[in-house]
C-alpha cells in the first residue's frame, strides 16, 4: 500500500512539474482575427470564423480551451491537422510529432453560438520557443450575412438533419467567405447569424430582435461589448435578405408584405451608411439569389443598390448569385455551392478598384 501511495505521489508531482514547465503564450505572441474579447478568463467568442494564430519553434503544440458547444479546426503551416469537438471543462488538445523547426498554428472556430461564450485560453508548448506573432495582412474583408455566410451544415450531404448533425457538419473555414479571403491573402471577419434577417427573421420568428440587434456587439450575449475600432476593412461583402423574404408574411406580423419591402430597403441603406462612416467608405458588394416562392430578395437588394447609386455612391455593387444545389441540412449550400459562390465573389472583386 505504501509503495502504491508513493507511486501516486511521484506521479502527481510529475504532472505538477510538467504543468509548471509548460510555456504558455502571452497576448503579444498571438494574432487575433475576428470578434474575440480578451478577458481574465481568456479569449472569448460567440461568432463563427474567429481565429487565433501564433508562431513557434518546436515539435508539438497544445490548444488550451474550455468550450462545450464549439467545434474548432487546427491548422499547422496552412494545413488542417486536427479537429476539436465540444467537451466540458478546461482541457489541452495537443498536436504532436511535427517536423523540427518553425511553425505557425491557426485555430479557427467553425460554428456560431449566439447564446454561449466559448473560451480559448491560448496555446502552450512543453518544449520549444514562441516566436513573434504572425504578420497582419494588409488586405481586410468583412463578410456580413446569415446561415449561408456562416456555412451552416456545409459538410452535410443530406437535407434532413438533427441539431447535433448540423453542429458537427458546420465548418466556416470551408465556407465561401474564408475561401475568398484566403485566395486574396486577406484577413477576414465573418459576422453572420443563422436564422436572422435584416428586419425580419425566418418565418417571422423572434420579432423583438433581428440581425441589427447583434451586429454592433463583440459578443452576441453582451450588449455592452464594443467593436474593435482598429478593424478597418477595404471591402465588405453582404448577404442579407434570405430570412427576410424566404417565407411569406404571416397573419399577425407587424409588417405587411409591402411594408416589409419598404422597411428592408430603408434598413439596408442605413446599414450601408453606418459601414461607410465606420470604415471610411469601403467597397461594398451586396449579394442576392432567386428565392422560392416569389423571388423577393433580388429586386429589393437591387433597389437598394440603385438608390445608393442615384445619390452618388459609386462604391456599392450588386452580385446576383447563380442557382445553388442546396443539398446540405435544411436546404443549405453544400461544399460545391460554397466553391461556386466563392468563385463568383472573386470574379466580382476583380472588377473593383480596391486600394490594397
Amino acid at each position: 500500500m505504501q509503495k502504491k501511495l508513493l507511486a501516486l505521489l511521484i506521479s502527481t508531482l510529475s504532472l505538477a512539474v510538467q504543468a509548471s514547465d509548460a510555456i504558455h503564450t502571452t497576448p503579444e505572441q498571438i494574432h487575433t482575427s475576428g470578434r474575440w474579447q480578451l478577458t481574465q478568463k481568456g479569449y472569448q467568442a460567440t461568432w463563427a470564423g474567429v481565429t487565433l494564430s501564433a508562431r513557434f519553434n518546436g515539435e508539438s503544440v497544445g490548444v488550451v480551451l474550455n468550450d462545450e458547444r464549439s467545434f474548432y479546426s487546427v491548422e499547422i503551416d496552412g494545413k488542417v491537422v486536427q479537429q476539436i469537438t465540444p467537451a466540458w471543462g478546461k482541457r489541452t488538445v495537443r498536436v504532436k510529432n511535427l517536423p523540427a523547426g518553425e511553425h505557425t498554428i491557426e485555430l479557427i472556430r467553425r460554428n456560431e453560438t449566439p447564446e454561449y461564450i466559448g473560451t480559448v485560453h491560448g496555446f502552450t508548448l512543453d518544449k520549444g520557443q514562441w516566436l513573434a506573432a504572425p504578420a497582419v495582412p494588409k488586405r481586410k474583408i468583412e463578410f456580413i450575412g446569415d446561415s449561408f455566410t456562416a456555412a451552416l451544415a456545409n459538410l452535410s450531404t443530406k437535407r434532413e438533419c438533427s441539431d447535433a448533425e448540423i453542429g458537427a457538419s458546420t465548418d466556416i473555414s470551408q465556407g465561401f467567405a474564408i475561401k475568398v479571403a484566403r485566395q486574396l491573402g486577406a484577413q477576414w471577419q465573418t459576422n453572420a447569424m443563422s436564422g436572422m434577417g435584416l428586419i425580419r427573421n425566418w418565418n417571422g420568428n423572434l420579432p423583438d430582435r433581428d440581425f441589427r440587434t447583434f451586429y454592433p456587439r463583440q459578443l452576441h450575449t453582451d450588449a455592452s461589448s464594443k467593436l474593435d475600432a482598429k478593424w478597418q476593412p477595404q471591402l465588405v461583402v453582404i448577404g442579407l435578405g434570405i430570412n427576410d423574404f424566404s417565407t411569406p408574411v404571416n397573419a399577425g406580423e407587424k409588417r405587411t408584405t409591402e411594408q416589409r419591402a419598404t422597411d428592408f430597403q430603408a434598413a439596408y441603406r442605413q446599414l450601408i451608411a453606418q459601414l461607410n462612416e465606420r470604415y471610411k467608405n469601403p467597397q461594398i458588394i451586396l449579394t442576392a439569389m432567386k428565392l422560392w416562392p416569389d423571388d423577393q430578395q433580388r429586386p429589393n437588394v437591387q433597389a437598394v443598390v440603385e438608390q445608393e447609386k442615384a445619390v452618388g455612391n459609386t462604391r456599392i455593387h450588386y452580385l446576383n448569385l447563380d442557382p445553388l444545389q442546396l443539398t446540405a441540412c435544411q436546404w443549405h449550400p453544400n461544399l460545391s455551392d460554397h466553391q461556386q459562390v466563392a468563385e463568383q465573389v472573386l470574379d466580382k472583386i476583380k472588377t473593383l478598384e480596391l486600394a490594397w
